[in-house]
């Protein structure tokens, strides 16, 4: 692990305690004194901003403070602060502080001894006094050597401050997101941070923004999906048709109760595409495995998709990922709708991702816009929402020629032999069956 990381995020490097003896008295509030004005302003930037603050900070917050705001004001003016927001959803969902974490905690380190420390924190972070409880066991974490600036991150993360931070902010820093289910491979996803943490947890899938890629955004907007739907519980069990051996089948084994995961696993699959179809995967799964996973809850079957050797109504939730465009043209992918229709229970979710062509003449791997519509027009499914087939009307892009070099990214559109396509992908319900009333 970096060296840095681990110092800053898990706080666990023993740090020199030899001045850090917990005084008895806590400090008294700020008082009107230049220096210690100034002290405190630069307080507040750190533990609020993570940085110092500049000439014009401290000349603006000085003014401020002797027309007559508050440090309590000033508190919530940082707060409030896109800087702030900025550096808050970082911490809530683990992404890059942009900050240099060595210059931090020495910064930190600066504050004075752990009982200024900690008043301050309180102070500045949720806006009372230490309570005796809370400063004793955080004053014991820091002379066990938690970094300080690991000791904040588990403040910003405090349901405390949560509330807090809410209730001061309403918006609460909250940039209006796109959550859409439906639609057409949508680069908005990148600026919902839900979302985001949700790619993120992939582990193996890039997350950077220069790496966008439709399969990261197919695997991410499934997960997204069925969380906003409620179907990540013990007691449900999702079938994966065209499976490969792809990240979300061990990231879903720790979050539902059964995941089986079915394909053809041979052909030319067996090599191309990082090795997708890779026998080897039904005799041992965690060889594909990005993470640590419930291994009793999941199950690779080697299985044709357009012949499902299940029991009807045996599945809550059935997903397959740009994969149904190679059973055999629209017909095969028909009978692989036919399929996972008939194994999920009424009610249940049947989650499709496939090639969508935005432009050009047919194509042997993505269905023109007509023919998806009959596609997903299937007597026992209704979608959850309209589809969005207008994504790529909003944005301006540049496809990627996949004869030229189909590495590149940013990858949401591509062309193929004077075809461009992308990924659609919707979730269909299982609509309950009709009872037929007596003498009808």
């Amino acid at each position: 692990m970096n060296i840095l990381k681990y110092l800053f995020v898990r706080g666990e490097q023993k740090l020199d305690t030899r001045s850090r003896a917990v005084r008895p008295s806590a400090p008294s509030p700020v008082s009107a004194d230049a220096d210690a004005r100034k002290g405190d302003i630069a307080a507040a930037h750190w533990l609020l901003l993570w940085r110092s603050a500049s000439e014009d900070d401290l000349l603006a917050t000085s003014q401020a403070l002797d027309a007559g705001q508050s440090l309590t004001e000033l508190h919530a003016r940082l707060l409030a602060s896109a800087e702030c927001h900025n550096l808050v959803d970082a911490i809530w969902y683990d992404g890059d502080l942009g900050r240099n974490p060595r210059r931090v905690e020495t910064a930190m380190q600066g504050l004075g001894d752990d009982t200024r420390f900690l008043w301050l924190t309180y102070r500045v972070l949720l806006g009372r006094e230490p309570d005796d409880s809370g400063r004793e066991f955080y004053a014991a974490r820091l002379l066990e050597g938690m970094a300080r600036a690991s000791l904040l991150q588990t403040f910003v993360r405090s349901d405390e401050f949560r509330v807090r931070f809410q209730t001061m902010c309403p918006q609460g820093g909250y940039i209006p997101r796109d959550i859409q289910l439906c639609e057409l491979a949508n680069p908005a996803k990148w600026s919902n941070p839900d979302w985001m943490a949700l790619l993120r947890s992939l582990v193996v899938v890039p997350a950077d923004r220069p790496s966008m890629h439709r399969k990261g955004y197919e695997l991410t907007q499934l997960l997204f999906g069925l969380e906003r739907l409620g179907l990540l519980r013990d007691d449900v069990r999702v079938l994966s048709v065209g499976a490969g051996h792809e990240p979300v089948l061990y990231w879903l084994a720790n979050r539902v109760g059964q995941v089986v995961a079915t394909d053809l696993y041979d052909g030319v699959w067996q090599d191309a595409g990082a090795r997708e179809g890779d026998a080897q995967v039904l005799d041992d799964p965690s060889r594909y495995a990005p993470l640590d996973y419930r291994r009793d809850r999941l199950q690779f079957l080697r299985m044709d998709g357009t012949h499902l050797e299940f029991e009807a109504e045996t599945f809550d939730v059935a997903y397959s990922l740009s994969s149904i465009e190679h059973f055999g043209g629209f017909d095969g992918a028909q009978r692989a709708m036919n399929e996972m229709a008939r194994v999920l229970r009424p009610g249940g979710i049947l989650v499709l991702a496939t090639e969508y062509c935005l432009s050009g003449p047919q194509h042997h791997e993505a269905f023109q816009p007509a023919e998806f519509h009959a596609l997903v027009r299937h007597p026992q499914l209704e979608l959850v929402e309209p589809l969005d087939e207008s994504v790529w009307r909003r944005h301006e892009y540049l496809a990627v020629d996949l004869r030229r070099n189909r590495y590149q990214t940013p990858q949401m559109v591509v062309t193929d032999l004077g075809t461009e396509f992308t990924s659609v992908m919707v979730f269909l319900r299982k609509r309950a069956p009709t009872v037929e009333t007596p003498g009808q």
